[in-house]
């Protein structure tokens, strides 16, 4: 099963869980990352300024943060014209979808990134532009802890497919421990070094992540 269709299938279960979901629409999502952008330029050509504040526009949302020469500017619109971005209705409830652009300015330099997400019920730009920073907070700490455990950052794997993959095997391994009761006292460090010891540990970890929530 391809990662798209993980995600796809990912999906469905919140649903079906009468959940709702935020998913981030990567580059390992091609069709539909480069359908939402070509709603997004589409947009801009017809709207060449933001919405004002005191238009209350709920499908517009800004922020600006500053922090010890660090300036941060998000701006997110939102979209419900979900049939040109998935005309194959290949998304369970899908009901929206978002692009947040993050300006960065970190003293002279200057960034500009774009990230596409989708929906399975309507919010405010407001919303999910609160939404997403939590989403990069969490990515955040779990790089760090990545990192800290697997030396995450001294990879010399430099490849970008081979790279890619390897960091999902980082990611699965880390949230399988982080899964699993058997060691929880002992630090990840310990816990990784003990699965490489131990074969029926190793069995026992992938055996609790298939097992359902």
């Amino acid at each position: 099963m391809t990662l798209w269709a993980a995600r796809r299938l990912s999906a469905k279960k919140i649903i079906e869980k009468k959940a709702d979901y935020l998913l981030c629409a990567k580059e390992n999502q091609p069709t539909l990352s480069s359908n939402i952008e070509a709603c997004f330029t589409q947009y801009l050509e017809n709207h060449q300024k933001d919405p004002k504040p005191e238009d209350n526009n709920p499908a517009f949302a800004e922020t600006i943060e500053k922090n010890k020469g660090r300036q941060e500017h998000r701006r997110c619109w939102v979209f419900n014209n979900v049939a040109d971005i998935d005309p194959k209705q290949e998304w369970p409830g899908l009901q929206q979808f978002s692009v947040i652009q993050r300006d960065r300015l970190i003293g002279k330099k200057q960034t500009t990134e774009l990230h596409f997400y989708i929906e399975s019920r309507e919010m405010t730009a407001a919303s999910v532009l609160s939404a997403a920073r939590n989403h990069w907070s969490t990515e955040n700490g779990q790089h760090l802890s990545l990192d800290v455990s697997f030396r995450e950052d001294a990879s010399k794997i430099h490849e970008r497919t081979a790279a890619k993959n390897i960091a999902t095997v980082r990611r699965w391994c880390f949230n399988a421990h982080k899964k699993s009761c058997r060691f929880e006292k002992e630090s990840m460090a310990s816990r990784i070094e003990l699965a490489g010891l131990d074969a029926d540990y190793r069995t026992e970890l992938v055996l609790e992540t298939l097992r359902p929530d």
